[in-house]
């Protein structure tokens, strides 16, 4: 099943609002064109929505999950290990999966989007590592029995389609907490392992520490591992930097700010896999948060939209 740009399209979330406003990006025909113009191959979007009485299927709702555990590695970086049921684990084992958080016991307070740690379907657990940062962060800190939590989301990365079968070698940048998605590409399926081949990891631990390193991805499956402090020694050296340059069949990923992912794609000249560029903020395409025009006059719902 092809998709046409959107990263819940097909999904038990579709229809979504965007299709009740005229603005679908998968359906031709809820933007007003012709069936003609149309090409997404799954499920007619526009019988879908047709048939729920032309409204939008239910959106992702928010739950009470109660806190299994805390661990705390330093003042600012906790993981939050919350007890959820299966078929919710299981969907946020999935690629570039996130949730938005908020504290239980506040009311009227904003969500944060939080990528996804790690999760244990079979043992019904969700992890989610904070680090505290701002005033969302730093409420959520202070949880100690539950958490609301509004999900599961699908858009954490970018370019993920880029990555291949076929590549040698795979070269990952990590910073920070913003290495959490790394962990799905191990136990999210779809044989994402199989990208990961000969995998050279360069990571900088700041903020984070060597503890939770090695509690969350010490079996990495990889041939090098380098850490490394990205703002006085660059992302690599200067011999495996050419390396990169010269690999243009290698995957690169880079989980990382924008400011190094941006670093990265320049050294590897080419797209890669990195986190979605903007501030999520609903996760549906609506509150224009994470929106930017394009070359061609288009607005861009980085949230919803897959951009390869």
């Amino acid at each position: 099943m092809r998709n046409n740009g959107c990263i819940d399209a097909g999904r038990q979330v579709c229809p979504c609002v965007l299709a009740a406003c005229g603005q679908c990006l998968a359906c031709a025909k809820l933007r007003g064109e012709t069936c003609e113009s149309c090409s997404w191959q799954g499920s007619c979007i526009y019988t879908l929505y047709e048939q729920n009485g032309c409204r939008p299927a239910d959106t992702r709702r928010e739950r009470l999950l109660s806190i299994k555990e805390v661990r705390a590695y330093s003042e600012d970086l906790k993981v939050f290990v919350l007890e959820a049921d299966t078929g919710f684990c299981q969907k946020a084992q999935q690629l570039g999966a996130y949730v938005f958080v908020s504290p239980a016991d506040v009311k009227n307070w904003y969500d944060a989007p939080v990528s996804v740690l790690k999760a244990e379907p079979e043992k019904g657990l969700l992890h989610l590592g904070i680090c505290r940062c701002g005033p969302k962060s730093s409420e959520i800190f202070k949880a100690e029995k539950s958490l609301r939590v509004r999900g599961v989301y699908n858009n954490a990365l970018s370019a993920v389609d880029c990555l291949t079968d076929t590549a040698p070698e795979t070269f990952i940048f990590a910073k920070g907490i913003a290495i959490a998605p790394l962990r799905n590409f191990l136990d999210g399926g779809k044989g994402y392992e199989q990208k990961l081949k000969n995998l050279r990891l360069y990571v900088d631990l700041e903020k984070v520490g060597a503890d939770f390193f090695r509690d969350y991805f010490g079996d990495l499956p990889a041939a090098f591992v380098e850490m490394r402090s990205f703002a006085r020694e660059g992302l690599c050296s200067l011999e495996d930097l050419d390396e990169l340059e010269e690999r243009k069949d290698a995957n690169v990923i880079a989980l990382t700010s924008p400011y190094y992912a941006d670093m990265a794609e320049r050294a590897a000249g080419r797209r890669i896999v990195r986190p979605v560029s903007g501030n999520l903020c609903c996760g549906e395409g609506i509150c224009g948060a994470c929106t930017f025009t394009d070359e061609a006059g288009n607005t861009v719902r980085r949230c919803k939209q897959l951009r390869t």
